[in-house]
């Protein structure tokens, strides 16, 4: 199947799936229908920017989550079907997301320490190439380690936070069978030891920025900043692993006000460990953002990337991965975009050379 077919497939799908999802949040949630004053108002600002219509249930989701209207809101079936493979060329996405090869793009970035990877079959340690044995080796006896799916892994799938001892991981798995049962394209790196204040929010997960970019020109701008919580017990804190999401200020470093968790709960003011989100400050919250812009410069075929950072003990970002179709947090943030959204779509939608 040649790739422009693959990829309009793969976007009716997305369609439909998407379309799906949304319904079912919206029967979980403490729902407030759009009056058809408000939906009117939707309809009025996309028809002439977009040449038709959008479905609604995005806004009113969002309207029914964090009580915020707004008719800038980025629709998902629409974002998934007309905007992102525009705005990011679909062709590169493997090979620019592999976190194989982040040594290459970003070798200057704080990174967690490779002990191995495994590309395309192939075993490394940060560079070299290594064999099988070696590899089963080098994680012989480890302490907090984590393992994960180095290319289109999504929300946290595949991650295993592990220790070894003499090549066994406990009573039933060893160190082959973790291989075995990743078959290629995985890392084992070491585990971040966060900020003391990033692991107040919970010290079982790793706790994230998730940082929108946009690049225009040789412009990056920072669209949002988001952070991610795990809840009690969780090594990963994807709002699909059951994980929080708090709205950063960009001018400050602090949350905003609340977190938002499942469709089913209301606004969320604390953590599960009792820390109180409204005002906290995040650690290096400027150089994380410094870094984004300056790091955005080096993917020139994407120009909207989500990427995920923790903050070390040294007060340091720590980049942990980029995301080359991002979800959108607007439940937490508001309109994704903000003021530079009819600039985005409008953008987005006199690119059609990546949807070739």
């Amino acid at each position: 199947m040649f790739p422009s077919l693959y990829l309009k497939y793969s976007i009716r799908q997305r369609e439909k799936a998407d379309i799906a999802n949304i319904c079912g949040k919206l029967k979980q949630c403490d729902r407030k229908p759009l009056s058809a004053a408000q939906k009117k108002e939707i309809q009025d600002f996309y028809r002439p920017l977009v040449g038709h219509e959008v479905p609604t249930y995005w806004h009113e989701y969002f309207y029914s989550r964090n009580e915020n209207f707004s008719v800038r809101y980025i629709p998902t079936s629409f974002y998934h079907k007309e905007i992102i493979y525009r705005l990011n060329n679909y062709q590169f996405r493997h090979a620019y997301v592999d976190k194989g090869i982040y040594d290459i793009y970003f070798p200057d970035l704080n990174r967690p320490k490779t002990i191995v990877k495994n590309m395309n079959g192939y075993f490394y340690d940060d560079r070299h190439a290594i064999s099988r044995e070696e590899a089963l080796d080098r994680c012989r006896n480890l302490a907090g380690v984590v393992a994960k799916p180095t290319l289109e892994g999504m929300w946290g799938e595949g991650v295993r936070v592990f220790s070894t001892v003499d090549g066994r991981i406990d009573d039933k798995t060893s160190v082959a069978d973790l291989f075995d049962s990743y078959g290629k394209n995985f890392i084992v790196q070491e585990k971040v030891c966060q900020h003391a204040d990033m692991a107040r929010l919970n010290p079982t997960s790793l706790n994230t920025l998730r940082i929108l970019s946009y690049r225009q020109d040789n412009t990056v701008h920072i669209l949002y900043a988001v952070v991610r919580i795990g809840r009690t017990g969780q090594c990963v804190d994807n709002e699909t692993a059951g994980g929080i999401n708090a709205d950063i200020q960009l001018s400050n470093g602090t949350i905003l006000d609340c977190a938002y968790g499942t469709p089913a709960e209301k606004k969320i003011f604390t953590t599960d460990n009792g820390t109180v989100l409204k005002g906290f400050q995040i650690p290096a919250f400027d150089k994380a953002l410094d870094i984004v812009r300056e790091m955005h410069l080096r993917l020139p075929y994407f120009n909207l990337v989500g990427w995920d950072f923790g903050i070390d003990q040294n007060s340091e970002p720590v980049m942990i991965e980029w995301n080359r179709a991002p979800d959108l947090s607007q439940t937490a943030h508001g309109p994704a975009f903000g003021d530079l959204t009819e600039t985005i779509i409008t953008t987005a939608l006199r690119n059609d050379e990546t949807m070739k």
